[in-house]
């Protein structure tokens, strides 16, 4: 959970904090603690101080190693601390979900919607999947995962980029528009296809491939 300056002074470099927050704390790696970045919840201090400044121990925590993640949930994401936060350059160092039923069902919604606020507040595309993916295994400790290179596990997300008009709600059901949204397209888990929103792993149904493809599905 989000500690305050005087938590965050004991966390050891690898730990992880989600600054503003203060709701319970996961696992991360052996030894790391984690709690929200954002959020705008009661008895939670955030890391915005007066005057939308970001608070020094903050700045402190994170030269120490201290790792700073999203944790939206239903409560740790809110955009009168995120937007000040990360207009002085104080970006998470990786993006969760906490997903459980009232989140799902809330703001956060999915681990696409959570990246695409970050996309509407101008961190880049590159840098929105590295904190979606190879940041997040290296934080955990799970270096065969997060990534693309040969011999890896090949769980792959391929995604779309819209573009248009579309709207954000926080951990308070206040929104925020934006002009970017990250959708999946297909998703691959150890190489099969598991989702394929617009059939782009299938073939036409009136092709030639069309019966070798289902017949290659019932022989598995």
């Amino acid at each position: 959970r989000h500690l305050g300056p005087e938590g965050l002074e004991r966390l050891l470099p690898a730990d992880a904090d989600h600054p503003g927050a203060g709701s319970g704390h996961s696992g991360v790696g052996d030894e790391g603690r984690a709690a929200r970045q954002y959020a705008g919840v009661g008895g939670r201090q955030p890391i915005v101080g007066p005057g939308d400044e970001l608070e020094r121990f903050a700045t402190e925590a994170r030269k120490r190693g201290v790792i700073f993640d999203v944790g939206h949930g239903g409560g740790s994401c809110s955009w009168k601390n995120a937007v000040p936060v990360v207009s002085q350059g104080f970006w998470p160092d990786s993006i969760s979900t906490d997903l459980h039923q009232s989140s799902m069902n809330a703001g956060m919604k999915d681990m696409l919607n959570v990246a695409s606020k970050f996309l509407n507040m101008g961190m880049s595309l590159d840098d929105v999947v590295a904190r979606c993916t190879w940041t997040p295994a290296q934080e955990i400790r799970r270096p065969a995962y997060g990534h693309l290179t040969q011999g890896a596990v090949a769980d792959i997300a391929v995604l779309r980029l819209e573009r248009g008009k579309f709207g954000f709600t926080d951990s308070r059901r206040l929104k925020m528009e934006g002009t970017q949204k990250l959708t999946a397209e297909v998703t691959i888990k150890g190489g099969q296809v598991v989702w394929d929103l617009n059939g782009l792993a299938s073939p036409l149904w009136n092709s030639p491939e069309a019966e070798r493809f289902t017949s290659r599905k019932k022989g598995r």
